[in-house]
């Protein structure tokens, strides 16, 4: 399942969602065409061995801006490009920023825990992307989103990113069971999805409360 939009509206332009999906593609396409791809994931990307020996710190930021392939790219900037709006939206524009390069953080260093002896560049947004899912799906569960699997149907976010999620949470046991390397760094996206929820969590106890004396308003009123 693709998806492509959903039925949450925000109240202002997503302005920072907008820039980092520039920044990610910008990157990409630059490096490509300059004939540097491969040189800048070698020096950019996430090194667990190394970031263990406190060596090369910068890279658990610079690695969430790199991607592998046209297809890496497309799909992290389609999911920040349909739930990161609506996440910034909440958090407002400065918050988002730390709330994702924070997300993007936890999920490296949950990756790196797992494969602590690695020296295979980790790269890629998705451990940060993982955290606006979680953040969405705390915030508007029962939200449609317009996916695209044999024809275009609207889902609640519940089960878009709920299933998202245990494919993760799956691929990330098997991985680890199996002590086996993988291509897609799953226990990072379990460590950003989990690590979005929890930086939400303020915001939606606050929404709740919210809510709750709306209702209780209401209530006394009538």
């Amino acid at each position: 399942m693709f998806p492509i939009k959903d039925d949450n509206p925000t109240r202002r332009r997503p302005v920072v969602t907008w820039t980092l999906i520039a920044i990610n593609v910008g990157i990409f396409a630059g490096t490509l065409f300059a004939g540097t791809f491969d040189q800048t994931i070698d020096a950019y990307g996430v090194r667990p061995d190394k970031i263990l020996h406190g060596q090369e710190l910068h890279t658990l930021i610079t690695s969430m801006f790199l991607h592998g392939g046209i297809l890496h790219i497309f799909g992290n900037m389609l999911y920040l490009w349909v739930f990161g709006n609506n996440v910034e939206d909440v958090l407002g524009r400065g918050k988002f920023i730390l709330f994702y390069l924070a997300a993007g953080l936890v999920a490296a260093l949950a990756f790196i825990a797992v494969n602590p002896t690695s020296d295979v560049p980790l790269i890629g947004a998705s451990g940060a992307i993982a955290g606006v899912l979680g953040a969405y799906l705390l915030l508007w569960p029962g939200a449609g989103i317009y996916v695209i699997g044999f024809t275009l149907v609207v889902v609640p976010a519940a089960v878009v990113i709920g299933f998202w999620f245990v494919l993760q949470l799956l691929n990330a046991s098997v991985v680890w069971i199996a002590g086996v390397a993988a291509e897609t760094a799953y226990m990072a996206h379990v460590g950003g999805f989990i690590a979005g929820i929890l930086f939400v969590l303020p915001v939606w106890l606050k929404r709740r409360k919210r809510r709750r004396r709306a209702s209780y308003v209401i209530r006394y009123h009538y």
